[in-house]
């Protein structure tokens, strides 16, 4: 409802009006808020006042009220009407309020009203006062972009100086520098609209100064940015064409690399800012912005010297790149000395002076040269102020010399990494990935392969305010890398191709041409025409491209098969519907073969897992699900007509890549999407809040006993690598617990607490930010299909088909004695659930009946459809979530994909990856669906809306996008109802504004305000005892002396600990730097977010984040795995009484060196950063031999 205001004093303002009548509305307790309801929504409101057309801050005497809702409009009429009414004074004046004719307001400014939250307006007031107090400009006299370094002759103490490397005189242009509070960045512009069209604007966000300085040099004012990234650099044009619509504030500023040619050449090495002011008083004035902008003061008092060194002239960087080319045959050693140069760790003269060194290392000590290298890239980016680059490297040498890098197990390689970013190349690793098909056919040359990320430059992926064009950056930056290669350390680097999964992350392969032993020269051209015959897609070049990336899946490989063993067969089609789409079978003499070979690879041999009864694999063109058949004989592979995606070449032997082995029933997990459809659908939201209570009560009591504690670390998967909970599962059965009984002993320490608190918050995060919740009674199963009809159609009779509308799911946890078979009514999901109707009811039948012939009822931990399968199912069968009523899937008509008149070429792909970095919108739509549904009640359809059945439609259509190549039309995507989010949409970022966000009456709003993450406490190191003589030591030692008293024979010990521990203290801090999400520099993982396998902080893309944590566990599992196979016997399972003896003997000695090296570090005021962790590796060693020998108790299941 609205009404209008009059007799508002002219010099009244806004705000002041407003809480004046915040006064009324919220004055409690009052006619709006009670006492009982003290802690509800405020009423939301808006006040405007007509300005006078003079200017300046004065009114006309007249504004507007507009309320959320007729019924408040009514009370508030009657509480302000007649003589008696409440006054309601600004100044010296009583307002009075008529309501308007139509008494009614838009639609979008009601919804806006009724959903965003009240803003204190002395809160709006004051951030309009801080952007008005920083409205005014500096001006430039002379902006200089180069790097900071330490002169030869200066001491520990003195400052770095800084290199000039290029600058820009604008005392007779125009430059300008201004803050923009809103936005939280400092905008320096550069352009003469006298002199030419273009404005440039170098824009430094708050969050990327590390650092800032000011003094004068010679009476000139300057400041100095010490930047974590290069500046994002826009171009706009002085005089481009308006139109005066809402199109003019679209795309008119354009993102480059450079703003001069000169620029260009430096950019990708010098990035940090140093301005010269040109007005008096201007610098005292820069500080004082500093502090109302909220910024960490700048340094002053100090003089930094500024110099043009020169470090990045062409001829400088032609001498390095001259000397990289000469290293072709230590190509893994000259990455590192590109990665030094381009990673910002050193410029050129401090390579011309390690050159003689670096050269030496590689001459007397190649086989150690790369790995030395490798980790001196890191410690010189973290080298103490006072340390010169070359001082660092003979430390890393003496060192490290020796030690062996852990070597790559089957199915993984050492891969190395560039990330292309607007300006420059982030080098990083070799780190382990996943193998894949290609890869592993060009084994020995893995060197020549190299995996390519286009990112921003902090490494996320690109997102562009409206006002920007980012798309012809992208094609000129991305397409241009993708079509004509790049030179890297010496040698040029070509596109390759790449898997799906990297393309949704921005990543590619690219490939140096190579000489292969026995299949000549290796170039991306000869790679992909071996890969198969495309003609079936080339005139696609988006399904050209997924093709090709079959071969680029990360696979494991299993058993090579000749093509007599394996076959294409029809499809199972009923009245024109396909029911086998995408799944096989494999015979169970094959499928023991392949499971063999997957032991053999794994560390646990397979003893943790079920033998799988169904495999996701690729094998030459065909791509899919195959389930076991027991009714096929010898070594049989079937595959489906719809399996086959491309021909292959004919040929004679094969091997089946393993994308993944069904081993388990993993736990299927509430989310958001989910929760929206389930709560549209007529789940209750108190469902939702007792599930996600037991899972808080769950995480918060992990600090009661070692039972609790483990079974949360192997609820959420955490410290895998580790095997923290096993460990302490079997402590549990020696009488060590968290909180110790009269019979027991406590094995707290403030490590262990450290590891719990991680893992809590770990899990809590997840809780808050996801509404990711376990849902009880349900798996998540790989769906396959049902063979009886096929079957039947080859003259088999008497056999048992599933019913229409029922499945078939066995469910057989490693560890289990029995298997349990899925019996009654239940709900059916597949990720990523967005449709009402991606969520369906079903009935499973239990165990089939035996006097038929049932072709799935071996099966296990798979879900058996009468339809299709080849996908991950949610079988929910927590009550509550099972709902009555049926919503018809959705059912998007299957277009024909985008196709060219000409054969694709290369070229054509490329094009096609630029246009998918621009228009990947698959994260956009859904996000904006469920933020719609959101602030849609249920009355009002929710997920049902229109709005919300159209993105669904949209989100199938982008899901599709990489395979048929239509992309989504963003002008397409409905629009959001109101500026506002919901409070549960607070990015998991540092201090989100709450005036962006309204509190969601929905379930996910309810569930996100009913978590408090607590911050992790400080740790408090323990009190340094003598090594052996803690509580697990003691508990341990006779049952590890009675069994070394036992050995028949003399110790084979044979390795060297401290070798063994200075390897895994090098790769752990290598691991634990590189994948930090700080961008300071020597910033590194804390040792419990290594064990536990988290990252704690926080980040906008989550994408990102898990990105980073994925590969952070996988290089740990892989230095694990070598550190115990340092130390035990090859196979554990094989191995005779005494060789299990001197594996223990190992184990023990490496924990006593774990205790000796902590309390050696924390003497010496390091910390101890690496020994726990060692440790418990260590631990689990002595516990395994121990077990081995039976002198463990039973561990309860």
């Amino acid at each position: 409802m609205e009404f209008i205001i009059r007799n508002v004093d002219f010099g009244a303002t806004e705000y002041e009006v407003t809480k004046k009548i915040a006064e009324v509305l919220h004055a409690c307790p009052g006619p709006f808020v009670s006492d009982a309801d003290a802690q509800q929504r405020l009423i939301n409101f808006r006040v405007t006042l007509e300005k006078n057309e003079c200017g300046g801050v004065r009114n006309k005497g007249v504004g507007s009220l507009q309320l959320p809702s007729k019924d408040v409009g009514l009370k508030f009429r009657r509480l302000v009407d007649g003589e008696d009414g409440v006054t309601i004074k600004v100044g010296k004046k009583r307002l009075k309020f008529t309501p308007t004719r139509s008494r009614y307001i838009p639609s979008n400014m009601l919804v806006t009203l009724t959903k965003a939250p009240y803003v204190d307006p002395d809160i709006a007031q004051k951030r309009q006062e801080k952007i008005d107090a920083l409205s005014s400009d500096f001006r430039i006299a002379l902006l200089q972009i180069g790097t900071f370094y330490r002169p030869q002759d200066a001491s520990p103490l003195d400052p770095r100086a800084f290199s000039v490397e290029w600058q820009s005189n604008l005392l007779d242009g125009l430059g300008w520098l201004n803050f923009e509070y809103e936005h939280k960045l400092i905008r320096a512009k550069v352009g003469d609209p006298a002199r030419g069209q273009l404005l440039y604007s170098l824009i430094v966000t708050f969050a990327n100064i590390n650092k800032m300085a000011v003094g004068y040099d010679f009476g000139n004012q300057y400041i100095c940015f010490d930047l974590f990234t290069p500046p994002i650099i826009e171009r706009e044009d002085f005089n481009r064409t308006l139109t005066g619509t809402y199109s003019d504030k679209k795309n008119y500023r354009e993102r480059v690399g450079a703003i001069h040619p000169g620029h260009a050449q430096i950019a990708p090495y010098a990035h940090h800012i140093r301005i010269i002011l040109s007005e008096q008083g201007d610098l005292d004035k820069f500080q004082q912005f500093c502090k109302i902008a909220e910024l960490r003061p700048p340094v002053s008092g100090v003089r930094i010297e500024a110099i043009c060194q020169g470090f990045f002239t062409s001829k400088k960087l032609a001498l390095v790149q001259r000397w990289l080319r000469s290293l072709s045959s230590d190509w893994p050693v000259a990455f590192q000395i590109e990665a030094l140069l381009r990673n910002g760790v050193a410029n050129t003269k401090e390579l011309e002076d390690l050159r003689p060194r670096i050269d030496e290392l590689i001459r007397r000590h190649r086989p150690f040269a790369a790995a030395i290298m490798r980790y001196f890239v890191i410690k010189a980016a973290a080298r103490p102020p006072g340390q010169t680059i070359h001082k660092c490297f003979e430390l890393v040498v003496q060192e490290k010399l020796g030690n062996v890098r852990p070597g790559a197990p089957a199915g993984r390689f050492y891969c190395h990494r560039v990330t292309v970013t607007p300006t420059r190349l982030i080098l990083e690793g070799p780190n382990i990935l996943q193998s894949n098909r290609v890869i592993r056919e060009y084994e020995g040359y893995e060197g020549n392969f190299i995996r390519v990320d286009f990112r921003d430059e902090d490494r996320l992926q690109y997102r562009w305010d409206r006002e920007v064009d980012g798309g012809s950056f992208v094609r000129h930056r991305v397409g241009g890398l993708l079509k004509d290669g790049f030179e890297l350390a010496g040698k040029q680097f070509d596109f390759l191709a790449y898997s799906s999964s990297a393309l949704r992350e921005h990543a590619v392969w690219f490939v140096s041409s190579f000489q292969h032993d026995t299949k000549g020269l290796v170039t991306a051209h000869t790679i992909r025409s071996s890969l198969g015959d495309f003609s079936g897609c080339i005139y696609s070049p988006s399904k050209y491209a997924a093709r090709m990336a079959q071969a680029f899946t990360a696979t494991d490989p299993s058993v090579k098969i000749h093509r007599s063993q394996w076959s294409e067969m029809p499809d199972i089609v009923e009245n024109g519907v396909m029911f086998s789409d995408g799944v096989g079978t494999v015979s169970d003499e094959l499928g023991d073969l392949i499971w063999q070979t997957l032991c053999n690879a794994r560390r646990d041999g397979g003893a943790h897992a079920v033998k799988p009864s169904a495999y996701q694999i690729r094998f030459l063109g065909f791509k899919g699900v195959v389930a076991v058949d027991k009714q096929l004989k010898g070594v049989q592979l079937c595959l489906r007509e719809s399996m086959n995606k491309f021909k292959d070449h004919g040929e004679e032997y094969a091997m089946i890549e393993i994308a993944r082995p069904v081993v388990k029933p993993n736990t299927p997990h509430l989310n958001r999407p989910l929760i929206t459809v389930l709560e549209d659908r007529g789940a209750s939201k108190d469902t939702f809040m007792e599930l996600q209570q037991k899972v808080v009560a769950e995480s918060r009591t992990a600090h009661d006993s070692v039972d609790l504690f483990a079974a949360l670390l192997e609820c959420h998967g955490l410290s895998q690598s580790f095997r923290l909970a096993s460990t302490l599962r079997r402590l549990n059965t020696l009488g060590l617990e968290l909180s110790p009984t009269h019979l027991q002993r406590n094995i707290d320490t403030p490590f262990l607490a450290q590891l719990r608190a991680c893992a809590i918050n770990h899990v809590l995060r997840a809780v808050k930010h996801d509404a990711r919740i376990p849902i009880p009674n349900s798996y998540m199963l790989m769906g396959v299909t049902d063979e009886g009809p096929a079957y039947e159609k080859k003259g088999h009779t008497n056999v048992f088909k599933l019913p229409p509308g029922k499945i078939y799911a066995c469910v057989h946890k490693p560890g289990d004695s029995e298997p349990i078979w899925l019996h009654g009514p239940c709900m059916v999901s597949r990720s990523p659930v967005i449709h009402p109707g991606d969520v369906q009811q079903s009935y499973a039948i239990g165990k089939p009946p035996s006097d038929k012939l049932c072709l799935f009822g071996h099966l296990k931990n798979v879900v058996v459809f009468a339809s299709t399968g080849s996908d991950l199912y949610e079988i929910i069968q927590h009550p509550p979530l099972i709902l009555p009523d049926h919503y018809d899937p959705a059912s998007y008509p299957l277009g024909k994909p985008f196709t060219i008149e000409r054969r694709s070429t290369i070229e054509d792909v490329c094009n096609f990856v630029v246009e998918y970095i621009n228009s990947n919108v698959v994260g956009l739509v859904s996000d904006k669906h469920i933020t719609i549904a959101g602030k849609l009640c249920i009355s009002q359809d929710g997920t049902f809306n229109e709005a919300c059945l159209k993105l669904a439609a949209l989100h199938s259509q982008a899901v599709d996008y990489p395979k048929n190549g239509w992309k989504v039309n963003i002008e397409d995507i409905p629009r959001s109802l109101i500026p506002y989010k919901p409070d549960w949409h607070a990015a998991e970022v540092e201090s989100p504004r709450p005036t962006d966000y309204y509190e969601s009456d929905r379930a996910l709003g309810h569930l996100y305000r009913n978590i408090q993450l607590d911050e992790i406490p400080t740790y408090v190191p323990r009190q340094l005892e003598k090594p052996l003589s803690d509580v697990i030591s003691v508990t341990l030692r006779p049952l590890v002396n009675r069994q070394l008293e036992r050995r028949e024979r003399p110790s084979k010990l044979e390795v060297s600990m401290n070798s063994i521990y200075s390897a895994y203290m090098d790769e752990l801090i290598y691991v634990a730097t590189c994948h930090t999400l700080s961008r300071v520099p020597g910033a590194r993982l804390r040792e419990e977010e290594i064990v536990v396998g988290t990252i704690l902080a926080k980040c906008s893309q989550k994408g990102f984040k898990n990105d980073r944590t994925y590969a952070m566990r996988e290089c740990m599992s892989v230095l694990i795995h070598d550190i115990r196979g340092r130390m035990l016997p090859d196979s554990m399972r094989n191995a005779s009484l005494d060789e299990v003896r001197d594996g223990l003997e190992n184990g023990w000695s490496a924990w006593a060196l774990s205790q000796e090296k902590y309390k050696e570090s924390h003497e010496e005021g390091k910390g101890g950063y690496g020994a726990q962790s060692f440790g418990l590796v260590a631990l689990g060693i002595v516990l395994d031999c121990l077990e081995q020998l039976q002198e463990l108790p039973s561990t309860p299941a």
